[in-house]
């Protein structure tokens, strides 16, 4: 989604140009495809002379200078027609995560005519080297494939010899290249141009393998006369390639989906990029919106709500930064009436910086924070509420933290006995040092109320006695201290609150005064809530004037129990005459939720609380509060509306779906999710403790994994003990909590697992129709081979036999007719051995001791072995093991074995060698000896030939290496050799994966 543009890129690539102009030594630079992106005048000139057609940006390299920077050449040579030579040093340019971004290369080149003498050797070299490294091919006019290298024939999984005559249409048609190659290669050649493409082919039960091909026209003395095809393999680039952009599509889709607003900014405040929530926030008609140039600078709004501050913060500090800012209001529509809310949202804005540490883009992080930013200004309004009414409560007022220290007084206790009015926030002294506290008793009655919990209230007469300020009319006064223990909400420490009454004039009726106050104060305004109270004596009502108004009844009406209970709705009177009379008689307080009809016909919901008051153990009157929740009763209709609304949309979709917290308790389930598992028995209960199967499953650490890394975690997992496969996503949410996904694929499962079956059982029988076609080609060889000139040899004899009239002849050719038959006979019995095992492709396979398999080699080659005083040697222990045919293994040591007793030099202490490993996911052995060794150049293509001998050694049948082969192909490996005649011999056997 982000785009990856930096426009001040352009200014490097313009300061680059023309410092390459300004060297004077041959420059330029290549990307990463091989193509000239920069190239100064000097080099212009070399490639004129060296590359004809190469000298332009956009141009692509020659294929040899490409096959040099592959193989990670620092340096190139080549010459042109007259002999200069050119030197190229090629340096790779890589970005700091490592991945290539161009090559640079810088040329000289001087004049030498001798050189000319060397150029037909150089380009032999040129061209051995060219094999060796690239796949190639020598086409007729007819796109017949004339002569393929070994690489070409692997690539395409073909026998090199079979590929010979073979029309490329033809190999195309099983290769499936696609993307119409065949005709773009058609086109280019009927205009004897060269083509250079990247081919994609496809092998059945494998990856597709990518190659670079170049096919080009093959002239002589002005005349086509057919093509060379060079291939590069470049299916590892493209699977890198291919990785890396389904790496960037998944980032992207997160980044377009990420629930907070995204922008991409450039430092001069132009727009670059958003996602869907920025979409979203600013609304389908802003400019950025719509695609219009947007600059976040130049839109005033943005300066009066902070944007453009905190982006300058941003970019001046280079660091990120974070502000809360009014973005804008918002339409809430309410019925017939319609509210403008303020929308406030959490800007965060983070640099992104280039490689030379200056900043490319600003990022800009929009989460919106409405609820959260109005709840706090609620809270504020209501402290800033709360800290007036204690300021002026008519009663004193003494806040004492957890340590002792008197943390506020009120402006009611400050003037108490005449002390000076002091701000609220100057620190105050410890209660034990305090005069005022000490005069009232609070130091000893402190720790009784902290530590107790308990409330504890009491009346108390005070005279001069001189001891603080008395400015007081009065000697005595009767004061009411109420003192009790709440919790601070935000240090979590327990605070003693002081409450001290003046009651001394009229003590009773002053008492009753004191009382109704501290009611009032306590339930007045804050939050709707009125008082009331019921003297049980004379059945008398009172209402406080916050209940008047909760009532919406004037103050000056005058109510009693029958007024009061008159304005609840019929349904809620019977719940409150219950409960009345249940406090009545168990002295039992009620809080209860009930429906009015005010007296201007409102309905409204409120929360009425009694509670009992003794005296002498009776009870004499019943007080408690009531308050207006009209607006939270329907904030929670509305909750549990669309709390309902979620639960019938999950259990409308066909996936499982479950709300589990991190710790594993499940606290909602859909009714898909109730089918796998019971509802009932999960929901609020620890899923890992109802299933303690589940502990240790994949289920259980990918689990694990989505509350560590906060990240949507998908997988499949089979649950043996439902017997069921499940396809699950788990999705972390803001709250901690996981979101899991699932559906049932067993089903699918069990298509694939009859689909696999079934490309097995093909595959084998495909192995089996390759292995006949195979044995029947060799068969028809090595009969017309080895059989032809016994036959003709069998034939001459009886014609001479046939011919001869002497008896002591005909005995003669009856003996070599006798010997003639003998060897046929031999000959056709070790075909039958070949031909019997490639036939046997099922033979049965065991686990393996290499180690143990050598020993029994070596009790039945006992003798040989110390008649010979050859010295073995074995290393099995990186692959002590193998899955392999019992036979086949004894058979594969005897024959090396036998090899190198038979072959031993006389000039040195015979020894072999045998060593296994692991290499690339396939066993590999060797078995290397010191014997007189084979001449690989003339005996290279025959040294696994059926009756082939290389020595003479009388006792050499040159059946042994046929039959090793034979064995180790059947089972689907290789066998090499590598030999130097009076050096040894060395057998590399990779066996098929196991």
């Amino acid at each position: 989604m982000f785009s990856c543009f930096k426009p001040e890129k352009f200014m490097n690539v313009a300061i680059l140009g023309q410092v390459l102009e300004e060297i004077q030594e041959p420059m330029a630079i290549l990307d990463k495809n091989y193509l000239l992106s920069h190239i100064n005048r000097a080099m212009v000139d070399v490639c004129c002379r060296f590359f004809p057609g190469f000298n332009q940006i956009g141009d692509k390299a020659p294929v040899e200078l490409e096959v040099a920077i592959m193989q990670g050449q620092a340096n190139f040579c080549t010459n042109d027609e007259t002999g200069n030579k050119l030197h190229l040093e090629l340096k790779l340019l890589e970005s700091p995560l490592g991945e290539l971004e161009g090559i640079l290369m810088k040329g000289n080149y001087n004049c030498s005519q001798h050189t000319t003498e060397l150029l037909p050797i150089f380009d032999l070299a040129l061209q051995q080297s060219a094999n060796k490294l690239a796949a190639i091919a020598y086409l007729d006019l007819d796109l017949k494939i004339l002569s393929v290298n070994q690489i070409l024939a692997q690539a395409i999984r073909y026998d090199r010899e079979a590929l010979i005559g073979l029309n490329l249409q033809d190999i195309a048609q099983v290769l499936k290249p696609g993307d119409g190659c065949m005709s773009k290669l058609y086109n280019a050649l009927k205009t004897q141009h060269s083509w250079r493409d990247t081919v994609k082919f496809l092998f059945s039960g494998s990856t597709p393998t990518w190659m670079d091909v170049v096919v080009e026209p093959v002239y002589n003395d002005a005349l086509l006369i057919g093509y060379t095809l060079i291939a590069f393999d470049v299916t590892l680039r493209k699977m890198k390639e291919r990785a890396a952009q389904e790496r960037e599509s998944f980032f992207r889709s997160i980044l377009e989906n990420l629930p907070v607003g995204l922008q991409q900014i450039s430092p001069k405040g132009w727009h670059v990029d958003m996602n869907l929530s920025m979409r979203n926030i600013l609304g389908p008609g802003h400019a950025a919106t719509i695609g219009q140039p947007y600059n976040i600078y130049q839109d005033s709004m943005n300066q009066r709500n902070g944007l453009q501050a905190l982006l300058k913060e941003v970019i001046d500090s280079r660091s990120p930064h974070k502000r809360e800012i009014l973005l804008k209001y918002t339409e809430l529509p309410d019925q017939d009436i319609t509210r403008i809310q303020p929308t406030y949202f959490e800007a965060t804005g983070f640099p992104v910086f280039d490689d030379k540490g200056e900043i490319s883009f600003v990022f800009l992080i929009m989460a919106e924070i409405t609820e959260k930013k109005l709840a706090e200004l609620s809270l504020e309004k209501s402290e800033r509420l709360l800290n007036t009414i204690v300021e002026h409560l008519p009663i004193g007022y003494i806040q004492i933290d957890n340590l002792g220290y008197i943390r506020r007084t009120n402006q009611t206790q400050r003037l108490l006995f005449g002390e000076e009015s002091l701000p609220l926030d100057v620190v105050m002294n410890h209660i034990q040092q305090d005069p005022t506290c000490e005069f009232l008793g609070i130091n000893q009655l402190f720790g009784q109320v902290l530590l107790g919990g308990k409330m504890v209230k009491l009346e108390k007469q005070l005279k001069n006695n001189g001891s603080i300020p008395w400015t007081r009319l009065e000697d005595s006064v009767y004061l009411e201290i109420t003192m009790f223990a709440v919790e601070d909400p935000v240090d979590k420490d327990q605070l003693v609150i002081i409450l001290c009454d003046d009651v001394t004039k009229k003590k009773n009726q002053e008492l009753e005064i004191a009382k109704n106050q501290e009611f009032l104060l306590q339930t007045g305004e804050i939050g709707k809530i009125g008082g009331w109270e019921l003297d049980i004596g004379n059945k008398e009502m009172k209402w406080s004037e916050q209940t008047y108004k909760v009532v919406e009844l004037p103050s000056f009406v005058p109510v009693n129990i029958e007024k009061a209970v008159s304005f609840y709705t019929p349904e809620s009177q019977l719940q409150l005459m219950q409960a009345a009379r249940e406090c009545l008689d168990s002295g039992s307080p009620f809080d209860l939720q009930l429906g009015i009809v005010t007296a201007k016909k409102n309905s409204i919901r409120v929360r009425t609380i009694g509670q009992p008051e003794y005296a002498d153990g009776k009870i004499v009157r019943v007080h408690g509060v009531i308050q207006d929740v009209t607006e939270i009763h329907e904030v929670r209709n509305e909750l549990m509306r669309h709390t309902e609304i979620m639960r019938l949309f999950f259990d409308t979709i066909d996936l499982g779906y479950a709300l589990m917290a991190a710790d594993g308790t499940v606290n909602f389930m859909n009714k898909k999710a109730g089918e796998i598992l019971d509802t009932e028995s999960v929901i609020g209960k620890n899923i890992f403790d109802v299933f303690p199967w589940l502990v240790g499953t994949t289920f259980h650490s990918r689990v694990k994994e989505c509350v560590a890394k906060q990240a949507p975690v998908s997988f499949f997992n089979y649950l043996p003990e439902l017997d069921t496969w499940y396809e699950f996503l788990l999705a972390p949410m803001d709250d901690g909590s996981i979101s899991i996904f699932t559906r049932n694929i067993t089903y699918s499962k069990k298509l694939q697992r009859e689909l696999r079956k079934a490309n097995d059982q093909l595959s084998n029988l495909n192995k089996y129709l390759v292995n006949q076609n195979k044995q029947l080609e060799d068969f028809a060889h090595i009969t017309s081979h080895n059989l032809r000139a016994p036959i003709a040899n069998l034939k001459a004899l009886l014609q001479l036999h046939k011919d001869s009239g002497s008896p002591e002849e005909k005995e003669m050719y009856i003996h070599m007719l006798d010997e003639v038959i003998m060897k046929i006979d031999e000959t056709l019995n070790d075909l039958v051995e070949v031909i019997q095992i490639r036939k046997d492709l099922n033979v049965e396979q065991e686990k393996l001791s290499f180690a143990e398999r050598l020993q029994k080699v070596k009790e039945i080659l006992l003798v040989d072995i110390e008649q010979s005083g050859i010295q073995l040697l074995e290393d099995f222990q990186a692959a002590p093991t193998i899955e392999y045919p019992k036979i086949y293994l004894d058979s594969l040591l005897q024959n090396l074995l036998t090899n190198a007793i038979k072959y031993r030099s006389t000039d040195r202490q015979p020894s072999v060698h045998f060593k296994a490993w692991h290499e690339d996911g396939v066993v590999k052995l060797t078995v290397e000896d010191n014997g007189i060794g084979i001449d690989m150049q003339r005996y290279g293509n025959k040294i696994f030939g059926f009756r082939k001998t290389f020595h003479k050694n009388k006792d050499a049948k040159g059946i042994g290496l046929f039959i090793t082969k034979s064995q180790v192909e059947a089972m689907g490996g290789q066998i090499k050799v590598e030999s130097e005649p009076g050096v040894g011999t060395k057998f590399i056997i990779t066996f098929r994966p196991e």
